[in-house]
């Protein structure tokens, strides 16, 4: 039998069969793995404690011919000031679930790795619970960057009509693919793609400032609800770029968690 180490966050982790259970994980290595965690369930568990979403652990996986199996897993970083923030709790739980839906197994990427870190590195470290608005944003440049990350790197500095690049002037935002249009471009569309978004240069602004800086200064961007509102809204529109086969649960999770 075939074993592989790696360090590895934890995605998810569920039921499977009586007393076992699946675990989803991103390893550093090796990319997105699952491993069944045999008798995970059963009181007083070893593993149990080393196996929770949202931590990193050191794991070894046994190869099987059904599905592999978690041989050893040791935690490593328990982001403990994670299970007191619901607000973090609500916006790592929203990205993992994207995340996951965009990975291919065997496939990894350390700048990935890193970006899942950084994201409980800040939910972990939040002042206080975030408002509904903050957290979308916060939930939206890791979006950004997840995407940028993956190859599906929004355009938000040219038309994707024309392809000129824009000035300081108000864009619309297409409904059918989420790409951005000059307002003189957009009326050769509009009958079959009526009520795009109206985006200020302000809107863009922001999204390129989260694009580029760091995960924690989203913390530090002020301004209204609606201002929040709009970004996340044209950050997440380019998620129909991305080949996702099912809809990401992500802000309504935030949504709801917070409300």
């Amino acid at each position: 039998m075939s074993y592989l180490r790696d360090r590895a966050i934890v995605l998810k982790s569920e039921p499977f069969r009586e007393h076992d259970r699946r675990v989803v994980m991103y390893g550093l290595s090796h990319g997105l793995m699952e491993a069944v965690a045999r008798g995970a369930l059963r009181h007083g568990a070893k593993q149990c404690g080393h196996l929770l979403p949202m931590t990193e652990a050191d794991v070894m996986i046994a190869k099987g011919a059904a599905f592999d199996k978690l041989a050893v897993a040791t935690c490593v970083n328990s982001y403990r000031g994670l299970r007191n923030r619901l607000g973090g709790l609500a916006i790592v739980g929203a990205f993992f679930d994207l995340f996951e839906k965009l990975q291919q197994p065997g496939i990894s990427d350390e700048s990935l790795y890193r970006l899942l870190q950084s994201l409980l590195d800040v939910a972990s470290n939040l002042p206080e619970d975030p408002s509904i608005e903050r957290a979308k944003l916060i939930y939206s440049a890791a979006v950004m960057k997840l995407l940028d990350r993956t190859g599906y790197s929004p355009q938000i500095q040219s038309c994707g009509l024309c392809r000129d690049t824009f000035e300081d002037e108000d864009v619309r935002q297409l409904p059918l693919d989420g790409s951005l249009a000059h307002e003189d471009c957009y009326r050769s569309v509009r009958s079959s793609q009526p009520n795009a978004m109206r985006l200020t240069h302000g809107v863009r602004s922001v999204a390129r400032f989260l694009r580029e800086e760091s995960l924690d200064r989203a913390l530090l961007i002020t301004g209204t609800s609606q201002g929040f509102a709009l970004v996340s809204s044209m950050i997440l529109s380019f998620l129909k770029q991305a080949p996702l086969m099912k809809e990401p649960h992500g802000v309504f999770t935030i949504s709801s968690v917070l409300s």
